[in-house]
């Protein structure tokens, strides 16, 4: 499962592995309040959080959702200005099948950044998985609206990214490729657009056309992603290169 995720991120040095004892405490302790003694050394040591990092990594390894969940809500709690373990969650609630409650933590993320990329993203993938066509286009005008009237422009043509990706979700492959067109012609300069029209014109069939699109994405593209990994991928579970922040 951790493959899946790419959950955690990179630390320098590992700590000292925990022992059965240690492990059985910590995950034990992870029921309690947050006045609990483990959420305040957690909320004041470093040493702490890799601990229970790494014994949350053990977890996911091992299949064992419902443990990880428990050590993931604990780092929630001690360490809520720290967005990445909110994202941790929504997305193992994803793969656990609690897409509604998977869906809350994302909208807990846009209260805090309305123009989260990932979290507009993901949380539009759950809302189209889940038959809300609608909404879900009403959802991301409504970010849209945000990135135009604060003038974040980078912000707004990412939101148009991820709308032009639900279009051809939803059958409306023209409207996407006119999207993608538009964004392209508005700054040529964007890899983006070229190789999301390579994309979906692979997957109709339109080779010639998703191999000219492909030679400009490489031409313009600052890293050389392999194309042909993502053919293998489904469109909707990509996340194709929004804004250079991860949330």
């Amino acid at each position: 499962m951790i493959g899946k995720f790419n959950l955690l991120p990179a630390r320098a040095e590992s700590p000292a592995p925990l022992t059965s004892t240690d492990q059985s405490t910590t995950v034990e302790s992870i029921d309690e309040s947050d006045s609990s003694p483990l959420s305040r050394v957690l909320e004041s040591n470093t040493e702490a959080v890799h601990a229970l990092k790494s014994l949350l990594e053990e977890k996911l390894q091992n299949g064992e959702d419902e443990e990880a969940l428990k050590i993931v809500n604990r780092l929630v709690s001690s360490q809520p200005s720290d967005l990445q373990w909110k994202f941790l969650k929504a997305r193992l609630l994803n793969e656990m099948g609690q897409s509604e409650e998977a869906r809350n933590v994302f909208e807990e993320i846009l209260a805090v950044n309305p123009l989260s990329f990932e979290a507009l993203f993901e949380n539009a993938l759950l809302m189209d998985r889940c038959g809300e066509g609608e909404a879900v286009i009403q959802r991301l005008e409504s970010a849209l609206k945000v990135a135009q009237e604060e003038n974040k422009a980078k912000e707004a043509r990412d939101v148009r990214l991820i709308m032009a990706q639900i279009q051809f979700l939803q059958k409306k492959a023209d409207e996407a490729l006119k999207t993608y067109e538009e964004l392209a012609k508005e700054d040529p300069s964007d890899f983006r657009p070229y190789f999301c029209r390579g994309m979906i014109y692979s997957l109709l069939d339109r080779n010639k056309e998703a191999q000219e699109q492909f030679a400009k994405y490489r031409e313009l593209s600052p890293k050389k992603f392999e194309v042909e990994g993502f053919l293998q991928t489904p469109l909707s579970r990509m996340k194709l290169f929004g804004s250079d922040s991860e949330n």
